[in-house]
């Protein structure tokens, strides 16, 4: 029998076995209620063993709720969960929301987490044999209802940060260190939002080499850059916002020594913002004036420029029952030369086809024709193959494709951390 032959029945054995598992597991409830949980960004594993009272199960078209929870950072550097319970059948739906401080661990964002999502399961076990079995209690916490209380906030929303970090590695023949260090200021309300940030990178390469005599001979390279960023950004309605961009940077990759550059922009949501953990279409318009001052010559012939760069951008998210889908688009030009353009296309999708079987996609396509910074004579070896010098080119890509079939017992309840 060939190879093709004897997959072909293995394959359909699973099948087989998988369709007839399925059949009689699909009426077990043992009291409770069937749960999807659809979370790529939490302890799953966590979260069903600390709630229990529930059944866990490995596809939605097998759930009585699709508990969907989507998070995003908050302006004091926390979390904010959005936990979407949709229900199937006769069950309603609801939303609720669980915050999670900057301060927290962790150990104690996730024991929030799993607490409030309790709280959103109550409702739906409310003729449930289970909820016999569930006792409820009340802890007072005097410090946080002292908190609430309070009628200020000594820092009026301000919220800083300093950050470090380094590695190095080597072996006998090449040594690499990088150093980063980084500061932010954040303030964010209801009506405005303003950041401030800067960042400093510094990447050192070494290399020995030994000739046939036994002599040692090192190369070092060296790249370094920083940036500052700030942003102050205006609420004008459920739909519109207005801001203003000032920038200024050095590269020595990108040949630039020095960077100065401001812009307004203007931006509109299809959707109201209050919906960002769902949907989110959005148009950004930025007109940005900078000036560049090169460390050497580029290949315009210029040691200088000042430049006028209209730029719009579009951005696009949807987090929903049947997957994730997220898009950005930047298309820029420069007013003294409109041909000195840039196109930026990414693309993430997360997206469930059937039962059982997922497929994810990534991407990213530019079209490059606006490197005005490259410097003037050949570039070298070292120099190429190291990265250490901004290359000329008309386009850069990137991508991803992965799938995933999953068939079996349709729940997942035990947690076993061993091995």
């Amino acid at each position: 029998m060939s190879h093709s032959k004897v997959s072909f029945i293995i394959l359909f054995f699973f099948f087989l076995l998988s369709t007839e598992s399925y059949g009689q597991e699909k009426n077990v409830t043992n009291g409770t209620i069937n749960v999807f949980l659809d979370c790529n960004r939490c302890d799953r594993s966590y979260i069903r063993d600390k709630i229990s009272f529930i059944n866990y199960v490995r596809d939605k078209e097998d759930s009585q709720l699709h508990l969907l929870i989507t998070k995003q950072r908050t302006g004091s550097g926390g979390t904010e969960y959005t936990l979407r319970y949709i229900g199937r059948g006769n069950l309603s739906s609801q939303n609720l929301t669980y915050t999670s401080p900057k301060s927290d661990t962790q150990d104690e964002e996730r024991k929030g987490l799993v607490k409030k999502i309790k709280i959103g399961l109550l409702p739906y076990l409310s003729n449930s044999p289970v909820l016999s079995d569930l006792d409820i209690t009340y802890e007072a916490d005097e410090e946080s209802a002292a908190q609430a209380s309070a009628q200020s906030d000594k820092w009026n929303y301000w919220v800083f940060e300093l950050d470090g970090r380094s590695y190095f590695n080597g072996e006998e023949s090449r040594k690499n260190l990088f150093l980063s260090l980084g500061a932010s200021a954040d303030h964010v309300t209801k009506d405005w939002k303003v950041n401030i940030e800067y960042d400093y990178d510094y990447n050192r390469r070494q290399f020995t080499s030994t000739d046939s005599l036994g002599n040692e001979d090192t190369d070092t390279f060296i790249t370094r850059g920083q940036r500052f960023e700030s942003s102050v950004v205006k609420s004008l309605s459920d739909h519109w916002s207005l801001g203003i961009l000032a920038e200024s940077f050095s590269s020595s990759r990108n040949n630039i020594a020095f960077n100065i550059s401001g812009s307004p922009a203007i931006e509109y949501n299809i959707f109201p913002y209050e919906e960002y953990a769902e949907r989110r279409i959005s148009f950004m318009y930025v007109m940005s004036a900078g000036y560049f001052d090169y460390e050497e010559e580029t290949i315009f012939d210029k040691k200088s420029d000042f430049l006028i760069r209209p730029q719009l951008r579009g951005q696009m998210e949807f987090t929903q029952p049947w997957g994730e889908i997220e898009g950005r688009v930047n298309a820029s030009t420069y007013l003294h030369d409109i041909t000195k353009n840039r196109l930026d296309l990414n693309l993430e999708l997360d997206f469930r086809i059937f039962r059982g079987l997922s497929l994810n996609l990534s991407g990213r396509y530019s079209l490059i024709n606006d490197q005005l910074s490259i410097p003037k004579g050949d570039i070298s070896d070292a120099e190429q193959l190291l990265d250490l010098r901004q290359q000329s080119t008309s386009y850069s890509y990137r991508g991803s494709i992965g799938i995933e079939y999953s068939f079996g017992s349709i729940y997942n309840n035990i947690v076993n951390p061993r091995f």
